[in-house]
Order: C-alpha cells, then structure tokens, then sequence
C-alpha cells in the first residue's frame, strides 16, 4: 500500500472550481486533503459586458442562488455535487480564503506539511515563501497551451485565433506566472457548434486527466518529469477589452447558449428542481442560444 499525501487544492469558488473537484476529488481517497477557494473578482469583469456575463453565469447566479436551494434540497444528490456536496461526498470541507502568501498563511501550510499543492483557477500568486513548502511542488493546471496561451481567458484567445483544439497544460509554478516547466497538455476540440463558455467548462478536464496521470506515477514511485518551456513562443495576455470581443463576435461563436447550460446545471441538480432553477437562466425559456449578452455584474 502506498502512503498517502498531503495535498493542498486551491481553486476558485465558482462553477469551474467546481467542477475541477468533482474530477480529482475520487482519485484522492485515503489521502489528507485541504482545499482553499478564491473569490477575487477583477475589475475588468465588471466593466467589459460579455465579462460581466460570464461572471454571473459562473459565479453569481450559482453560488448565490443555485447552489444555496440545490444544498437545501439535499447537497451531494445530484450527479455533481456543489461544494458543500463534496464535503459531505469526500469528507472534505472547503475553505474560502483572500490571501496565501501572509505570515499566517505561511504556518498554516508548514504546519500541513503538503507533498503538493494544486492550482486552478485560483487567481492568487504563490510567491517564493509558498513556492518551496511543498516537496513535490505546486502545480497549476492552466487552460491554455503554454507557452503561447500564457495569461487569462486562453480558451478564448484560442477561439479567436481561429486555433481547432484548446490546450490545458499542467506545469510546476515557478517564480513567474505561466512559466513553469510543462508536466503536459491536455486537448479539447474546437466545436464551432457550441459556445465560449462551453469550450471554457470543458477546457479544465483534460489538464486534469493529465494531473491524474502524474499522481499515479507519484504514488508508484515516478517523479515528474516536466520539460523547459520555450520562452521565445511565449504570448501573455490580460482579459479581454470590448475590441477583443468585437473579433471574437466576427467568428461567429456565441457567448453561451442557455441548453448547454441547463444541460450542465442538471448534472447538480436533485430531482424536482430543474424546472424552478430554469426560470433563472437568461434565455433559457427560449431554448436558443443568444449572440449577445445580458450584462448583469
């Protein structure tokens, strides 16, 4: 028998963080696990609409309504849990937290202990203090090809490239942000059918997969072996302003498409509740996907 870890998630507290642990949760039976939640919200999110949009869908709606009545409804029944469904699922609470560098943090996660740490989505930096706890070393799973989809919102910059596949790479973080050496990269098809956000939910499990893979080699004894990025491929970018979404609404991809959604939600759902949550999503009483968006910050 291999002896557990002790492993560290940090994600964000929205629908992707979400997600991410309902996939890596189960492959983490037996070990000792915290997991820590970002809320930062950037200002750019509240001022560019088509961001506005996609914040409400990712955060506001579902962790100040629909994740509220799916936990009074009976969390951990549906399908996909919400995060209090995985606490109650996997015996393992989360914790929302504003800083991780802090005096404060620092003992916290030398008390731990961690053999790893594992970011996605956490929109908090690690600095040199956190960089070197771990033994194994932090690990970010990042939805973007490295290096040239280093920074925010890849899957969209990949979408407006024209690019056919988006990229979820799994590197150790390092002192720089999106320049760690590479782990690997997971692929996810390009759908023109589908929307931005669909390919951005999506976008997340194939990194996982590939951080999967790395524990498991972990666990029968194989270190990582991440390869140097080539820097001079390098392409970092912030997120988008209103030009950038102009060239991505000339693509003819939708910003999100409200079946897709409601397709998503009811993997959370318990039974009995679907028809009440549909009445919340913007456009979903059409059953059609809009081009625009409805700007709620």
């Amino acid at each position: 028998m291999t002896k557990p870890l002790r492993i560290i998630i940090c994600t964000k507290h929205d629908l992707y963080g979400a997600l991410v642990l309902n996939q890596l949760l189960p492959h983490l039976v037996g070990d000792q696990v915290m997991v820590w939640l970002s809320d930062k919200t950037r200002p750019v999110e509240k001022a560019v609409p088509e961001l506005a949009e996609m914040k409400f869908l990712e955060r506001d709606l579902l962790m100040d309504t629909i994740f509220p009545l799916v936990d009074m409804a009976g969390a951990g029944s549906g399908e996909l849990a919400t995060f209090n469904g995985l606490a109650a699922r996997h015996g393992v609470a989360s914790k929302i937290i504003t800083s991780v560098n802090d005096p404060e943090m620092e003992a916290v996660i030398r008390d731990f202990q961690p053999d790893l740490i594992f970011s996605a989505r956490f929109s908090l930096i690690f600095k040199p203090n956190i960089i070197n706890i771990p033994r194994l070393g932090i690990w970010n799973i990042h939805p973007g090809a490295l290096p040239r989809y280093a920074g925010l919102f890849a899957p969209f910059r990949c979408i407006v490239d024209g690019g056919d596949r988006i990229g979820c790479t799994v590197h150790r973080i390092d002192e720089g942000i999106d320049t760690g050496p590479v782990q690997g990269i997971g692929w996810l098809k390009v759908d023109p059918a589908r929307s931005l956000l669909w390919h951005v939910v999506n976008s997340y499990g194939p990194g996982v997969d590939v951080l999967i893979d790395m524990l498991a080699g972990i666990r029968q004894g194989r270190l990582p072996e991440p390869w140097v990025q080539d820097r001079s491929l390098r392409a970092y970018r912030s997120l988008p302003d209103a030009e950038q979404f102009a060239k991505f609404w000339e693509t003819g991809f939708r910003l999100y498409d409200p079946r897709e959604y409601m397709e998503l939600l009811r993997r959370f759902l318990p039974p009995g509740l679907s028809a009440a949550v549909e009445t919340m999503v913007p456009g979903a009483a059409e059953g059609v996907g809009t081009p625009c968006c409805c700007a709620r910050a």
